[in-house]
This record gives structure tokens, sequence and C-alpha cells, in this order.
């Protein structure tokens, strides 16, 4: 479903993508024809061939870690290097191990190199969203992954125990190092983040689970029925990494379209924290199997890997910190942004006064504290005259400044801190007079209607000696719990219709009393 959404294309240009599969098909043709062919079995030659698919599958890794995102790379190039040494540790056995057997069951270098080349296939599963970019917690698994490799090599070589123990000692580590990695790759299947980490854990999930089949099963083949190396069973050692090596250069690259993150459930949220702490577990467990022998190593390495485990921990909570503080940073500002904005839009773009979103809620506050007070209120309705013939004659711009200049004398009569002018309107201003009487109102209004002419504003419509000029209604009262704020601003809208109708260019005045009236 999640592949359906997004248009798919190859990873590699397709010249590319066929020499890489191409060329895995020829050697392994090559394989078949050689050991069907020559007489006696040509052990060194098959075991040579067998080495180069790998290393065919691991180009195809390295060759694709490019083309993701920079995040997904390091997995994609852990997995190459794990085929890599997936090939030495089959070439030194070809040329140290000196077995005819198809699989060795003794200990011997080539075995070190197959237990170490699980050891990036473990970096690339064991890294969570949090720790994946932080490149310290990288070294630090390096670091932890460089003492698993001392450890191995003293439990496999250093260590004082007979050949048959050995063997079976290589065998154990051999066997839990694959349940590990297939315990981690069933997983990490469902604590994927990306769509190019889910795609990278099942390339690596099909190789183990494939590959184990087949190491248990020619282990079994070895032990109980003595298979000798150089027959077509030989083949199935090539089979996970062509596997791995085609769904490489065939998959598509892309990611999962612009959206929200994926989110994990509560189950998937703790197997992910759980899943680094398999490889540290893994190295304990090394580290404990040496220590009858070793004891000081394996305490220095104890000591060690709780070291690394505590700077990890330590970089973790700082990297979340560091991630909380710039959280609470980004949110306070964005309640400075929000509270700036809420401001803006209790504002009129044009004249910069209050709006009349802001004056409805300034009246409702007014009202109430009115009601409980006992005090009258008042409100100012002021219209331009004519405005219309302002905008016809002299233009929509000079409007807009006949607007802005009337903002500015109005508000210079709005002088306490609970009064509060704003435009109601295209030419119409409304002010709140909050504790106010109506003789005390009607002289705030004469102050506005005088200021307004003395501005001499020039308007060619207006038969008022051409000049602009404007009508207030002015609507008082007392609040009462029977009326609603709106009310008020009924009783100043008929007072100024009442202004206009006799004329224009003056003064009407409406009592709250008279609201009953106004209703009927």
């Amino acid at each position: 479903m999640v592949d359906a959404e997004i248009a798919v294309r190859p990873s590699l240009p397709i010249p590319n993508r066929r020499l890489l599969s191409y060329s895995m098909y020829a050697v392994v043709g090559l394989h078949a024809v050689l050991l069907i062919v020559a007489r006696p079995h040509p052990l060194v030659a098959s075991r040579l061939l067998t080495a180069i698919v790998p290393v065919l599958s691991a180009i195809c890794a390295f060759v694709r870690a490019p083309l993701v995102a920079p995040r997904e790379r390091p997995a994609w190039r852990w997995g190459g290097v794990a085929m890599l040494l997936w090939a030495l540790g089959h070439t030194v056995e070809t040329f140290v191990g000196h077995t005819t057997t198809v699989t060795n069951l003794a200990a011997d270098p080539s075995d070190f190199i197959y237990i170490a080349g699980t050891f990036p296939l473990l970096l690339a599963l064991s890294a969570s969203r949090e720790t994946k970019s932080i490149q310290t917690v990288f070294l630090l698994n390096c670091a932890q992954i460089g003492l698993a490799f001392v450890l191995t090599y003293v439990r496999l070589y250093q260590m004082t125990m007979p050949a048959a123990t050995a063997a079976t000692v290589m065998g154990r580590i051999y066997g839990i190092v694959c349940i590990l990695m297939a315990t981690l790759t069933a997983l990490r299947m469902f604590t994927w983040a990306t769509l190019e980490e889910r795609r990278c854990v099942r390339w690596i999930c099909i190789f183990i689970w494939t590959y184990t089949v087949i190491e248990l099963g020619m282990n079994y083949a070895t032990e109980y029925w003595h298979l000798q190396a150089g027959t077509l069973l030989d083949l199935l050692w090539s089979f996970p990494f062509v596997l791995c090596g085609r769904q490489t250069v065939y998959l598509p690259t892309e990611e999962l379209p612009p959206g929200p993150p994926k989110k994990l459930s509560r189950f998937q949220l703790v197997v992910e924290s759980l899943c680094p702490m398999l490889v540290t577990t893994a190295v304990f467990a090394l580290a404990a199997s040496i220590t009858s022998q070793h004891a000081q190593l394996a305490l220095t390495a104890i000591f060690l890997l709780l070291l690394i485990q505590g700077v990890v921990a330590g970089v973790v909570q700082s990297n979340y910190l560091t991630g909380q503080n710039l959280l609470l940073e980004r949110e306070r500002e964005l309640q400075e942004a929000n509270v700036a904005l809420e401001q803006l839009s209790l504002l009129d773009p044009l004249t910069g006064i209050p709006n009349r979103r802001r004056f409805t809620a300034a009246l409702d506050d007014a009202w109430r504290r009115a009601m409980r007070r006992q005090e009258p209120i008042a409100i100012l309705m002021i219209d331009v005259d004519h405005f219309k013939g302002v905008n016809d004659r002299h233009g929509h711009t000079y409007g807009d400044e006949c607007l802005v200049a009337i903002a500015q004398a109005l508000g210079q009569h709005a002088g306490r801190a609970d009064d509060l002018l704003a435009r109601y309107g295209g030419e119409e201003f409304v002010l709140l007079l909050p504790e106010m009487d109506q003789a005390s109102a009607v002289a705030v209004a004469e102050r506005m209607h005088r200021a307004v002419h003395r501005l001499e504003i020039a308007n060619n419509g207006s038969p008022f000696g051409s000049m602009l000029t404007v009508s207030i209604g002015v609507g008082t009262g007392l609040p009462r719990f029977d009326l609603h704020p709106a009310t008020l601003i009924e009783v100043a809208d008929q007072a100024l219709y009442d202004a206009k109708r006799q004329g224009r260019n003056r003064i009407r005045i409406r009592a709250l009393e008279e609201a009953s009236t106004l209703q009927g």
C-alpha cells in the first residue's frame, strides 16, 4: 500500500543494473559448469567463485548507497562491508582451512572473519531513529564492535581447550550470532521509520534468514552425512547473495510523499529502544565467556562496555534535552507570533485602529462591567458624508487617505484608557465610551465633529462647501440584563440614521431607554 503511493523508478540506470545482475548470474553459471564438467572436484576454484558472488552483491549495496537519503546510506554500506568480510572469510578458509567438507567445523582464522562479518550488520540494525544521525553514538557503537572483535578472537584462539571443544565453542558462538541477527531483523521489521529503512531491513532479513537456513543445513549435512565440497550443493552458498544483490539494484529509491512522520505504537517504540541492547548483551556474553581464563581482560571489557553505554546514554539524553529546549524555544516563538497575529487580526489594515471584531469584544466587556457597577455607557457612530463622491471624483487612493486622516483626528479625542475607536465599516467609525453619560458623550461628539471640519478635506461631491463632513449618532444609557450589547449599537445607528435623514453633517442622540420602542 505504501509503495503504491509513489512513482517507482529503478535505483540504478538500466545498463548498470543489468551489468551487475548479469555478472552475478554469469559467475554462478560458470561455477555450475565447473562443478559438472571438471574432475576431480575443483575445490579451490569452486570456493573462489563462491567468494566472487558476495563481492558483486556488496558492490550493488555500495552503488545504491549514494542514491538514497544521507541518513539511510550507512546501513547499505555496512551491509556491503559484511558481504565483503564473508567473501574474505571464504577465501581464507580456502587456503588455510585445509578441509574437503562443505563446511569447516573446526576453529581456524576464517571463523573469526565470518563472525566479524556479522558485526557491520548488527550496526546497521541496532541504530534507532534518534541515534542514527548522531556521529558520537556511531563512533561509540564502532568501539563496541571493536571490543567484540577482541573478545571473539580471545575466545576462539586464546582459550586453552581441546580441538573438539574449540569446534563446539565456535559452533555455539556462530549459532548465537545467527540467532541474534535473525531476532534483530525480525524485530526491526516492525519498527521501520522510513520507506528506505524498511527496504534495507527487509534486504538484511531476507539475507540472514536464507543464509541461516543454508548454513544450518550444510552443517548438519557435513556432520551427519559427511557431505564433501565440490558438488552442485556448493551453489547454495551463492543463493542468498544473488537474491540480495538483485533485489538491491531493482529496488526503487523514492521515499514516502511529504507528510507527518510515521507514528509508532507503544510496542514498536519499546522494541526500537531495546534493539541496541541486543548488541550490548552479546558483547557482555562474550566477556563473561572468557572470565575463567582471562578475568582481568573480561572485567576490563565489561567496564569499557558500561562506560560506552553510559556515554551513549549521556549523548542521547543531551541530544534529547537540546531538542526539547529547541522545541520550547520554537513554541515560545510560535506563541509570540500567535499573539502578534492575534493583535494584527484585531486591527484595521488601512487606518491602523481596532476593527469591528475588536470593538465587539470590547463592548461585551464594557457592557458587563457597566451592569455590575450600574454605570452608563455611550457609543458614537460616525459616518463620512457623501463618501461615494470622494471615490468617484477623487479616486480610491484619495479616499483611503481621507479615511486615514479622519481616523487620526477622531483618535485624538478618544483620550481615556477605556475609550476605543474602531473602524466599523467602509467609511463608518464607532467610538466606545464606557462610564459616560449623555451630556459628556455629546460633548465628545461635538469635538470630533469640529476636528473633522478643521481638516478641511476637499470633497467635490459634498454640498457643504465641497468639504468632507461627518454625521454622528450618539447612543447612551444604562445597560440592563434584558438587553443585549448589540442593542446599544442599534440605538446609536438609529441616531445616525436620524442625522442623515435630517440632512447630514450633524449630531443626533438616542437613549437606550428607547430600545423597547425600537425593537417593537
